[in-house]
């Protein structure tokens, strides 16, 4: 389900989001006292999941229908530019949000005249507020996070000691972040050990700021 409908950046950045929710709850919810119930930390992780699961593939959805229907203005204003003498003019200014943007002013000019010609042919998908596969991009991230979730809550469910359980969900929420910052270095051409020890970091410092804030 989750690669069907969303990107395999998508589906990483997601799970890297998901992970640092969960360690922020951690430091915040099961350290807050030892008496706490091991299901009442593993009800907080996953209700703070879900609710921001809901919030992030609303975001998401939202911001593929604002894409999508950009892309459907902008070929019905390069469609009605057939019946002026602007047409080079408007694919050429249309070419500077994509990422052909880049090629100089002879490349743009010969990419506009190409894409002129078949702009008479091009069809035009119904105006829409959200489509299916949206909406189902939207659930896929909820799903991803109530995955991310209950992965990191097992601890809390298999072990009887509530503190060893806390270091192993959070040892394997930080080893993931570590993995995240070096595909981030492998992707971008950078220190890929430099970004994956920068991201343990953040997950670090966001774990004790969360807990320190609720000692305060």
């Amino acid at each position: 389900m989750f690669s069907k409908y969303l990107s395999h950046v998508d589906r990483v950045s997601e799970v890297a989001f998901a992970v640092l929710m969960v360690i922020i709850i951690n430091g915040y919810v099961a350290l807050s006292e030892l008496n706490t119930g091991f299901m009442y930390i593993v009800t907080v992780n996953l209700g703070a999941c879900l609710a921001w699961g809901t919030i992030d593939g609303l975001i998401y959805a939202i911001s593929s229908s604002m894409k999508r229907n950009n892309l459907r203005s902008t070929l019905l204003r390069l469609k009605s530019s057939l019946k002026s003498d602007d047409v080079l003019r408007e694919v050429k200014s249309s070419l500077g949000e994509t990422f052909l943007a880049g090629f100089d002013g002879k490349g743009k000019e010969a990419i506009a005249r190409e894409i002129a010609t078949h702009i008479p042919n091009i069809s035009l998908q119904e105006s829409r507020v959200l489509t299916k596969e949206e909406v189902m991009g939207w659930l896929s991230i909820i799903g991803i996070y109530l995955l991310v979730g209950t992965l990191l809550a097992l601890p809390f469910l298999l072990l009887p000691n509530k503190v060893l359980a806390w270091l192993i969900s959070n040892a394997g929420g930080v080893a993931w972040l570590f993995g995240y910052g070096m595909q981030l270095g492998r992707s971008a051409g950078k220190n890929r050990w430099l970004l994956g020890s920068v991201m343990a970091l953040v997950s670090i410092l966001f774990l004790a700021a969360s807990y320190l804030g609720w000692a305060a």
